[in-house]
């Protein structure tokens, strides 16, 4: 039977000594909090340094956030991927300006982009609400401390991780307790090889004990990929600019700026292709053209943009190599 009151007690102590020296973790303010948390989702930590400083440079504040054009947003974040993130909090700001940051998770609830798990991380570690944090590292920890083989993903699993981690919290600092806990999943109790020799709470694991740790937790589902073909359609104006419309009929890049083209879902990888990008669970395989006239185009908004504004208008990926791919030809 696991103590949870003494296993935070020891989590904890463990974290005050391991912790690695991570820039939001240098004060409790909750601008670089919010933001270093939307940015991890997604994203690696050892990623997430370079765009958390460089984005605070450029937004050093709410005030400053919130009065940028989301162009400038979307330039900041480019490289990260999941641009609704940069969209939303880029809303929460503007909101954030006025009424500065609600002290509760369930207040926070209410903004653009914060979710259960952003809410609760920003209202502990800024404010100190004793609520926990259910990341895919605590998912991961808590399934090997019980040995918990269900599965982990569903509502009543979920809910029970969350019980579990909020009862944590009152026996600690809950910015400390959440924060160790998910330190731990993140350099200890890893997905793959896990340290148990070096685990504070390897005395208590079922899952040492019972040596099942490279087994548990049970693995999720795959989402089937789908297999997409895009060409897109290179179009330069006399002033060297390329052609962008709004996708308003492929799934992916829905309702975002893109080269103009033919895009479909295929049952097969095509032989063929300039180079090949994934955006979820969508695997798209690129072969660009350069064309010389103006094409037809089938949407109600397009524009023109230099190579160097490319980012401010469409910071993905997927355009960026379209981009490049076309002008080292």
């Amino acid at each position: 039977m696991i103590d949870n009151k003494i296993s935070a007690k020891k989590l904890v102590k463990w974290y005050e000594s391991q912790k690695r020296p991570l820039p939001w973790r240098a004060n409790r303010n909750p601008y670089p909090i919010w933001i270093s948390e939307i940015m991890l989702q997604q994203t690696t930590t050892k990623a997430v340094i370079d765009y958390f400083h460089r984005f605070l440079n450029r937004f050093p504040n709410i005030e400053s956030l919130a009065s940028a054009d989301l162009s400038d947003v979307y330039e900041m974040w480019a490289g990260l991927g999941y641009y609704s993130r940069a969209r939303n909090i880029h809303k929460a700001a503007k909101i954030l300006s006025h009424t500065g940051f609600p002290e509760s998770y369930k207040e926070l609830l209410n903004l653009p982009g914060f979710g259960p798990y952003t809410s609760r991380a920003v209202s502990s570690q800024a404010f100190g609400e004793k609520v926990g944090v259910v990341d895919g590292n605590v998912n991961r920890v808590y399934c090997r401390i019980f040995n918990d083989t269900s599965d982990w993903w569903i509502s009543t699993t979920q809910a029970k991780i969350q019980k579990w981690a909020d009862e944590l919290c009152q026996y600690q600092n809950p910015s400390d307790m959440n924060q160790a806990l998910m330190e731990l999943g993140a350099t200890v109790c890893t997905s793959k090889s896990p340290t148990c020799l070096i685990c504070p709470w390897s005395k208590d694991c079922s899952s040492f004990k019972l040596q099942t740790q490279n087994t548990v937790p049970k693995a999720r589902p795959k989402k089937e990929k789908e297999i997409w073909i895009w060409s897109p359609e290179v179009y330069f104006n006399s002033k060297n600019e390329f052609l962008l419309i709004e996708n308003n009929d492929v799934t992916f890049l829905k309702n975002k700026w893109v080269f103009p083209g033919n895009a479909s879902k295929v049952k097969k990888k095509p032989q063929n292709y300039d180079y090949k990008h994934t955006i979820t669970n969508h695997e798209i395989y690129v072969s660009v053209s350069k064309i010389k006239s103006k094409p037809k185009i089938t949407s109600d908004k397009n524009c023109f943009v230099d190579i160097k504004n490319l980012s401010k208008k469409s910071p993905f990926s997927l355009m960026k190599k379209a981009a490049e791919f076309i002008v080292s030809k």
